[in-house]
């Protein structure tokens, strides 16, 4: 197959893809209310993630399984930035309880914030990627503690932006909820 063939089987192919995405985040909506009418808002299951990723690899030829299943995590982390922030635009109050103490003002330019994640690969690849497409971008993240027992990390995280806009505090939500001990520790 020449060149030209493949790109245009890959314009096929790509709408396809579209629509059946459009389709998982109409899922994932219906998830969100489910879980607002509950009462609930941890989206984020660690270990649901694991089982569906070890569902979903079955049958995956091995040497496509690595890039497959970052597509699927992509997947799942879109489907969880989209339901957070659905919890937030229904309750905002949820973002007023992480700032407590922490003055907010229009022009801000970095957030610190402090949070735990466990040792395991992608655990701290995913926050890279979730502050990404929040549209922020990382200043500067230093390791505080490993602790070897608990198996977690914890990190200090300057992320360059403006804590008064929505899709900040959105991230932060995320952040708090995918996390352990977050805090928010300086808006400058």
């Amino acid at each position: 197959m020449k060149l030209d063939q493949v790109r245009e089987k890959i314009d096929a192919i790509d709408p396809q893809i579209r629509s059946l995405l459009m389709e998982r985040l109409d899922c994932s909506k219906m998830v969100a209310e489910a879980k607002q009418e509950a009462g609930e808002t941890n989206i984020y299951r660690a270990d649901r993630e694991q089982a569906i990723l070890k569902k979903l690899s079955q049958g995956v030829p091995e040497d496509r399984l690595p890039e497959y299943l970052a597509v699927v995590r992509k997947i799942m982390e879109t489907s969880r930035m989209y339901q957070y922030g659905m919890l937030f635009d229904w309750n905002p109050q949820l973002f007023a309880k992480l700032a407590e103490n922490i003055e907010i003002r229009p022009g801000g330019t970095r957030v610190v914030v402090r949070l735990t994640r466990p040792d395991q690969p992608n655990a701290m690849s995913s926050i890279l990627n979730m502050v990404g497409d929040y549209g922020y971008n990382m200043q500067y993240m230093e390791l505080l503690h490993f602790n070897k027992p608990e198996k977690t990390v914890t990190f200090d995280l300057t992320i360059l932006g403006d804590l008064s806009e929505t899709n900040m505090q959105k991230l932060m939500f995320q952040l708090s909820k995918e996390s352990q001990d977050f805090q928010i520790l300086k808006n400058e």
